[in-house]
């Protein structure tokens, strides 16, 4: 009796420890943590293909427990819907441009370059990265549950690109422009009489094809030339006033970011600045080669009158004012990057180049 007491004692003990180190092992399971990244970006573009590298240097760097997959531009949604898919949940992380948030809160039309704003991209990289800036961008995506940094620089944009030949402001008269929405399309709307249309990148070839754009306006010359505008427009006119340094940004939902490990989200954030510093510089060398290929291709190309800058700068000013006078927000980063650009260039009186 007492052996068998024992033999189903040692069995049930086994039992337990054989439970015991199998729950050991599943603890010791990591946890692998899957993000949709959706972008505003075209397949084929640069910054799309640094965010492939940027989603693979995070899977190395956490040895697999941190997958993130970027879609380019319209795949789970596009546009302005990308900041509220990321409120909402539905993606774990959007990359776009802040001016496309500006119908979430209109001081978002603020936090990319607009006109006569930083000039040079590494003033407004200064101030986002080091500067007022994210926590700026910060006070207007918190309250919608997001956790915003910056993306890239693409700096100052091209300009716009037609069929036709657009010599200055007057040309653009009742014409139907693609532009981002925000503070580039009223001031240009403004200073032109011409109608704005915030066209996704998907659209816009289709549209100027077909006659429904007389001019479009997309990000750079690297930007433009992949996009294959220069087989459908043959002139141009330079530069884009509207954004002399624009920006892009990343949208993280905040729960999704909370919930992560703290080697994780440092891994994220690490590279997040990667993508940051690569994309900028990369994309920058592609403009250069891309505005030969322009020339080169016998575009023509022209340049904004001094009359059309003033008269770009006197509606600018009053568009900017209007926002100012509206909402407390917008008026405090109206007020920091002004002030941050004082002294930017106050400095670079002093210590800016000297062979001109």
């Amino acid at each position: 009796m007492f052996k068998q007491v024992l033999k189903l004692f040692t069995l049930l003990f086994s039992s337990l420890l054989l439970l015991a180190i199998s729950g050991c092992n599943e603890d010791k399971q990591p946890r692998i943590y899957k993000w949709q990244l959706q972008s505003q970006a075209t397949a084929d573009s640069i910054d799309f293909k640094e965010l492939k590298r940027f989603a693979d240097n995070v899977k190395t760097m956490s040895g697999g427990r941190f997958v993130i997959t970027p879609h380019p531009g319209g795949t789970i949604t596009g546009g302005p819907d990308i900041y509220t898919a990321v409120k909402e949940g539905r993606i774990e992380m959007g990359n776009g441009w802040p001016n496309w948030w500006s119908g979430q809160h209109p001081a978002w039309a603020l936090m990319n370059a607009g006109p006569f704003d930083f000039m040079n991209l590494d003033s407004s990289m200064m101030f986002f990265l080091a500067g007022d800036g994210q926590q700026l961008a910060n006070e207007l995506s918190e309250p919608d549950g997001i956790v915003w940094r910056p993306a890239w620089w693409p700096g100052m944009e091209f300009g716009l690109l037609s069929k036709t030949e657009i010599k200055g402001l007057d040309d653009l008269n009742a014409k139907k422009v693609r532009i981002g929405p925000g503070l580039p399309s009223e001031v240009l709307a403004a200073a032109a009489g011409a109608y704005t249309l915030p066209t996704v990148p998907e659209e816009i070839r289709p549209a100027l094809e077909s006659g429904d754009l007389d001019a479009v306006e997309w990000t750079t010359a690297g930007g433009a030339w992949n996009l294959g505008l220069h087989d459908i427009s043959q002139h141009a006119i330079i530069p884009a006033v509207w954004q002399p340094s624009v920006l892009a940004d990343f949208l993280i939902n905040k729960e999704e970011y909370d919930r992560l490990p703290s080697d994780l989200r440092a891994i994220l954030e690490t590279a997040i600045k990667s993508y940051t510093l690569t994309t900028t510089m990369k994309a920058k060398i592609e403009d250069f080669e891309a505005f030969s290929l322009f020339q080169a291709s016998m575009t023509n190309i022209n340049r904004w009158s001094k009359e059309d800058i003033e008269r770009w700068r006197l509606v600018s000013e009053s568009v900017i004012a209007d926002y100012s006078a509206k909402d407390p927000l917008s008026k405090r980063i109206i007020e920091k990057k002004k002030a941050f650009k004082e002294v930017y260039n106050n400095y670079y009186d002093w210590f800016g180049p000297y062979d001109k």
